[in-house]
């Protein structure tokens, strides 16, 4: 008996003992407002040292945001969580990254959207990327096409009446178009999933990097990053179909695009509430 109650006791004493895991980085100070505007632009991001700012964005974007996941990786919530816009602003320390303040953005939906996740796994449509039947022939990239940015150096602002620094492993998509410099195959498939909305695994084998720069006929399957009420891109006439994403990536890169299915991580909405004053 006695031996029991020691047990018990050195059980009690070893989990009262335990370190309580670090609380999550929240902001110094932040701003929650419904926009009201009409317009349809979309900000976000971190424009200057320490400060967060999202403009006319709606809570899933804001969820995908803070988890880093795509929009066909959140499940449930609300009608109201893919529609209503608000505008947010943050401050916090001049020095913390933009992946410290993803937690923080985490820590502000909680509180002020009344968020609750979980986690799940589900077999979801992907794509495979993988090398066309003539093999893979993307661009290398061109000497001197791209600067080099230093690690530890945050983007120099551009020169009064110069186009912006062109950076290497630099991105910009649309619905309809994707560029890129000294990109890798995993920059590319993440963009491809951006634009197709399904997740998009890299089985081509290529570990090097090269430039890209493609345009094609948006239709609904580049539905890309939009919220449901924005105009869906128009479905090209039988007249003039125009090269779809799937030609134009077999035809200038040597890569195609195979249909499939596999487990996928999920964060399900379990719970969300209209945010109440700032």
């Amino acid at each position: 008996m006695l031996s029991r109650n020691l047990f018990v006791l050195l059980a009690g004493a070893a989990a009262f003992g335990q370190t309580p895991p670090p609380p999550r980085p929240q902001f110094e100070v932040a701003s929650v407002k419904p926009n009201t505007g009409a317009g349809r632009g979309v900000q976000i991001g971190s424009p200057s040292p320490g400060r967060f700012h999202a403009q006319n964005v709606w809570l899933r974007f804001l969820i995908q945001t803070a988890w880093n996941v795509k929009d066909f990786q959140v499940s449930g919530g609300p009608g109201w969580a893919a529609s209503e816009r608000y505008d947010i602003d943050a401050t916090t320390d001049g020095k913390a990254p933009f992946e410290q303040m993803r937690l923080m953005l985490q820590t502000l939906l909680e509180e002020r959207f009344q968020l609750v996740l979980h986690r799940e796994s589900k077999d979801l449509p992907v794509y495979e990327l993988a090398a066309a039947k003539g093999g893979i022939k993307v661009q290398s990239p061109k000497e001197g096409g791209c600067v080099t940015r230093t690690p530890d150096g945050p983007p120099q602002p551009p020169v009064p009446g110069q186009p912006p620094p062109n950076y290497c492993g630099g991105t910009s998509w649309s619905p309809r178009s994707l560029d890129g410099s000294a990109i890798s195959m995993q920059q590319l498939t993440t963009l491809l999933a951006n634009i197709l909305q399904h997740p998009v695994i890299d089985k081509t084998g290529f570990a090097g990097t090269f430039d890209v720069h493609l345009a094609w006929t948006a239709d609904q399957s580049t539905p890309g990053l939009m919220a449901p009420d924005l105009p869906q891109p128009a479905v090209p006439s039988a007249d003039n179909p125009g090269p779809t994403i799937f030609t134009v990536i077999e035809e200038q890169l040597g890569l195609k695009l195979r249909p499939g299915k596999a487990p996928t991580e999920v964060l399900v909405i379990d719970r969300a509430e209209k945010p109440t004053g700032n």
